[in-house]
């Protein structure tokens, strides 16, 4: 091959790498806001609804991962009404720190500290001291005269939910997956979700790393039906290392929060083998 036509063949590589990377960074940017459930399409929320607040790396002042931990504490999270102020208590708290900093994400599961009333109106409220923190919530900046308010309200029902999440068998595997292409990487295992419950769920998952002993936990909801446990191309909740063994803990947590143990003994499962690939990784 001439030099002149390999030095081609190296520019337009690298030039098709570039272009690659810049998909990449525009498919996977981060998120500047904090996300909700039960989210802005919910009507009706339980007398102890519990909430869950996620948020990613973002930086600067208000960087996400610094700021989670700060509620229940220096941040102020209330359910208000017309006729009521409910303040929401931190029940658990989530980090995720991956191999990098846009990898960092954060969650905490919080419940109002005491029932809500029934048929009312409540919206979410966030501030710290005198700050209104509205606008953590993807409210975006609000019009001249407009409220300075997140866009999260919703209706309490009048029929609570005492019952609690019934496994009907123990979660299997269904799917093992590495991908490694020019939008990132995929390397997940999806399990079954034998799960019955009159209101919607969280999961809350332990993944155990069997030689070293590691531990990840963090909350989940499912996808078309299934259980993720793993990384999704621009996020995910575990790395997982090709091959080797794990166990997995799952845990059912309702909107009313009632909970239930998928099953005594932690899950026994292996992440998928890594695949050679020229988009590396």
């Amino acid at each position: 091959m001439k030099p002149r036509f390999a030095r081609a063949i190296v520019l337009l590589c690298l030039l098709y790498c570039r272009a690659a990377l810049a998909r990449v960074e525009a498919q996977c940017s981060t998120s500047p806001w904090i996300t909700v459930w039960p989210d802005l399409e919910t009507k009706l929320i339980q007398p102890r609804q519990v909430f869950l607040f996620s948020g990613s790396y973002s930086g600067g002042k208000y960087s996400l991962e610094k700021m989670l931990p700060q509620f229940g504490t220096a941040i102020r999270a209330t359910l208000w009404s017309a006729h009521d102020s409910v303040d929401l208590l931190v029940l658990g708290h989530f980090e995720y720190t991956g191999t990098d900093a846009w990898d960092a994400h954060s969650q905490l599961l919080l419940q109002p500290s005491r029932p809500l009333l029934p048929d009312s109106v409540y919206e979410l409220r966030v501030a710290r001291a005198d700050e209104n923190l509205y606008f953590l919530f993807r409210n975006g900046q609000p019009k001249p005269g407009q409220r300075r308010a997140t866009a999260y309200r919703w209706q309490v029902s009048a029929v609570p939910d005492e019952q609690a999440p019934a496994w009907v068998a123990t979660p299997t595997v269904q799917q093992a997956k590495y991908e490694a292409n020019s939008e990132g990487i995929e390397n997940y295992v999806m399990f079954s979700y034998p799960l019955r419950d009159a209101s919607p769920c969280l999961l809350r998952a332990t993944v155990r790393h069997v030689s070293s002993r590691l531990e990840s936990r963090f909350m989940l909801q499912t996808w078309h039906d299934r259980l993720p446990i793993g990384w999704f191309t621009c996020g995910g909740n575990v790395r997982l290392k090709s091959e080797e063994a794990y166990t997995v803990s799952f845990e059912a947590i309702d909107a009313a929060g009632n909970r239930a143990v998928a099953t005594g003994t932690p899950i026994p499962f292996r992440a998928p083998i890594k695949v050679a690939c020229c988009w590396g990784n």
